[in-house]
């Protein structure tokens, strides 16, 4: 048995900057890697097989996605049985199953002693997924591009609070929103997504004028969006705030407290 660490990130910014002739997005953003993690265990066998904390799909999963890529890049015909204990909310912005994938090429790499800089960040963006390079890259960084190429690695030395609504986002609805701006100018302070979300999605919509309607305004106005998602978050929040959305029993929405990687390996 195998047992492997998989973490999420947050987008401290993001921005699309253009769009491509083949439909994808141009974008540049910070991924901020985070101490929120699920755990992954393998074991090989003749078939597939996955067991989790949460329902997933066992024939359309990220771990199976990356195994048959793998298996097909390299010419070689492998299962394993997989334990998926999942922490990393689903659809929230925070990149769980992209860093599920991501894990898993790097388990295969290791099993099979291959070297993860053989692996081609191009071919794993269009292929497996935008958000899965920069797991495998393993350091917060800049980047632009798809989401694929790292102009310099930081990580923010912050704590977050994130906000997680039981709100599922769809990615696709959303890049393909007649409401995306669409700009080189680049925004450090602004997910260009999040006036989308807003627009497309009315159970956010709700959801944050709910939050608004319960919590400070100035509490409120430090939201930010991860990615695509529906997770928030404020980053170095102050003892006062902690507290005061930690001590809420609320039911449609979880809280975490996280700090920044610099790097996860």
């Amino acid at each position: 048995m195998y047992k492997y660490k998989s973490c999420a990130k947050l987008n401290s910014f993001l921005n699309v900057t253009s769009v491509l002739d083949n439909g994808y997005h141009e974008l540049k953003t910070h991924f901020q890697l985070i101490d929120l993690f699920d755990e992954i265990e393998f074991q090989e066998t003749d078939k597939f097989l996955i067991d989790s904390n949460v329902k997933l799909n066992p024939d359309d999963n990220s771990i199976l996605a990356a195994i048959n890529w793998f298996n097909k890049k390299f010419d070689l015909d492998q299962n394993f049985k997989v334990l998926l204990n999942k922490t990393i909310p689903i659809g929230g912005g925070l990149g769980g199953g992209s860093s599920n994938c991501a894990t898993t090429l790097k388990f295969l790499c290791d099993f099979h002693s291959i070297e993860t800089r053989l692996l081609d960040y191009e071919d794993i963006c269009f292929e497996l997924g935008a958000d899965v390079p920069i797991f495998l890259h393993g350091k917060s960084s800049f980047a632009e591009g798809c989401g694929q190429k790292f102009t310099k690695n930081f990580s923010y030395k912050s704590n977050y609070v994130l906000i997680v609504p039981d709100i599922f986002i769809s990615t696709e609805k959303i890049f393909k929103s007649n409401k995306l701006y669409v700009s080189p100018e680049i925004n450090v302070d602004k997910n260009c997504f999040f006036d989308v979300v807003l627009h497309e999605n009315e159970e956010f919509s709700n959801f944050l004028s709910s939050f608004k309607r319960n919590y400070p305004l100035e509490l409120a106005q430090k939201l930010k969006l991860s990615g695509t998602g529906s997770t928030m978050f404020i980053e170095n929040p102050t003892n006062d705030e902690i507290k005061l959305i930690m001590h809420k029993n609320e039911k449609n929405f979880r809280v975490f407290q996280v700090k920044a990687l610099e790097y996860y390996h």
